[in-house]
């Protein structure tokens, strides 16, 4: 289920945008009038009209983007990590890898400002969904729906926090011009307050796979991830891996999710919302304004209407080597065929088809027809948090605590490793080994299942492993060279922009280290 594209018109501020579309079939009707919020919020379908809003607010620039608007799961998840590799055409995406970033870049400037402008509009959502009475809709529908807004809060403040570690953390609707200067937060005061949310939605939200809406599994499965993203860098904080295992056991026994049979089929179109998929944020292409990038950002050789893709990175060579070569996901998420010659199905299963040299492999989770359909507004929905994930957090989560064992290894890690496996002898078990032999192996799995996802950069940041890897870039070819050479350790986070210290004296450069 999709959202249609609706618009309502926010009370607009500095950090505030009009709601101008969402995703096909929350709603039945696209409503023509433009009205205030304090005209919309009377009853239940203007309260869920404005609850589409915070869902929209999010679809871009949490994701991998779309519509013109820099994803944070590209930028900050992939590009500057040990997936993929930049040209020297790249732009600012080429100084993102070269670990060369300045506090006047565009794209980060443009990531922040645009996070903050989602988080003003999902505060709106709270603030005044919330403060709907008894007479203007039922008690229960305004808590669910302002449940899901903290969800979709909490994924604005996790990007935040992640990138930056210390922003300004903005708890209501900006709607005056007064009083603008915030300054930043520690990153634990931006922790708790994204746990406070989760814990509230998780409390409220139906255990259901939510069909693009956010339901109990998806807020307990992102306060797992927050829970051992806060194991890590800057906080180190350890008790953090039992919170997380507790509550990444209740996604699993909740019945509700499950893996695919078939890796491949978790990315086609037709399983956009499937049983696995913990939460997806959705996406409608092409020619609706709704699209995204995937399988056009990432995707094989050849002209995108053709099924190609636009050739903006390349695919790490010792990331495709740590493949088993009878690992399904390494044929389904790296492409070495043209797709000007071949279909899909031929240039992931067929090996005459790849004659595409090896510094030319593209990334390729999410397979595009050559049918010309979708060469710059993709249909397909990104995936955030998928039951795959959980299982690998739960193994994780069990290892930091020093309690792993063989059988949860094999109902989480092997479980995913027999579905990826094409011959009997492929893709072997893992073995418990010791706590940091299973730290290595774990990390490497969740980079061979969640590759393109957009997590990589979280997950070596958290396992303490991001400079090593980055220093491990060694590759030939049309790329922009190593960045190991460049990488200092106060490049772990990205710069505040510039701009933004000028507009906000409170800001400030000394928590942006080695930047300023």
């Amino acid at each position: 289920m999709k959202t249609k594209k609706i618009s309502s018109l926010f009370l607009l501020s500095v950090l505030i945008a009009s709601i101008t579309s969402c995703n096909e079939g929350f709603l039945d009707e696209n409503p023509t009038t433009f009205v205030t919020p304090n005209a919309l919020l009377v009853d239940k379908n203007g309260a869920e009209t404005y609850l589409i809003g915070a869902y929209d607010a999010v679809q871009n620039i949490v994701s991998s983007g779309g519509n013109g608007v820099d994803g944070w799961a590209i930028h900050w998840g992939t590009i500057g990590t040990d997936e993929v590799v930049v040209p020297p055409w790249g732009g600012d995406r080429k100084l993102i890898y070269l670990q060369q970033l300045t506090p006047t870049n565009n794209t980060v400037r443009s990531i922040w400002e645009n996070l903050y402008v989602a988080l003003n509009r999902v505060n709106s959502v709270v603030d005044r969904i919330g403060a709907m009475t008894a007479n203007q809709i039922d008690i229960e529908d305004r808590d669910n729906f302002v449940a899901q807004a903290k969800f979709l809060r909490s994924t604005i403040n996790f990007a935040l926090v992640s990138t930056w570690e210390n922003v300004p953390l903005i708890k209501n609707e900006v709607t005056s011009l007064d009083n603008l200067e915030v300054p930043q937060a520690a990153p634990d005061k931006v922790y708790e307050f994204i746990i406070e949310d989760l814990k509230a939605a998780a409390a409220i939200l139906p255990a259901e796979q939510g069909g693009g809406r956010v339901t109990k599994g998806a807020a307990q499965a992102l306060l797992g991830k927050v829970y051992l993203q806060m194991t890590g860098f800057p906080l180190n904080q350890t008790d953090k891996f039992a919170l997380a295992s507790a509550i990444l056991k209740d996604v699993m026994d909740s019945g509700v999710y499950n893996l695919l049979a078939s890796y491949p089929d978790v990315f086609s179109l037709d399983n956009e919302q499937s049983v696995e998929m913990v939460y997806s944020i959705g996406m409608e292409g092409p020619g609706k304004n709704e699209g995204g990038l995937l399988s056009t950002f990432y995707g094989p050789n050849g002209n995108v209407n053709n099924g190609g893709g636009w050739g903006t990175c390349f695919i790490n060579q010792n990331f495709e080597a740590s493949y088993d070569r009878d690992d399904i996901r390494l044929l389904n998420n790296i492409a070495k065929h043209n797709a000007n010659d071949w279909t899909p199905e031929d240039g992931m299963s067929n090996p005459d088809a790849w004659t595409v040299a090896k510094n030319n492999w593209r990334g390729w989770k999410w397979h595009a027809p050559q049918d010309g359909a979708s060469p710059n507004d993709t249909p397909f929905d990104n995936p955030y948090i998928r039951y795959a994930d959980v299982l690998l957090m739960y193994a994780e989560a069990l290892n930091g605590q020093g309690l792993l064992t063989q059988e949860v290894i094999d109902m989480t890690v092997n479980k995913l490793r027999s579905r990826a496996r094409m011959t009997p002898t492929a893709v072997p078990d893992m073995v418990l080994g010791s706590s940091e032999e299973n730290a290595t192996a774990l990390l490497d799995e969740r980079r061979k299942e969640l590759c393109l996802e957009g997590w990589r950069r979280n997950d070596l940041i958290r396992f303490g492993k991001y400079k090593e890897a980055i220093s491990g870039i060694t590759q030939g070819g049309p790329n922009a060279g190593d960045p190991g050479t460049e990488y200092q350790d106060f490049e772990i986070r990205w710069p505040v922009p510039n701009s933004e210290i000028q507009i906000n004296p409170s800001l400030d450069p000394d928590l942006s280290p080695g930047y300023y």
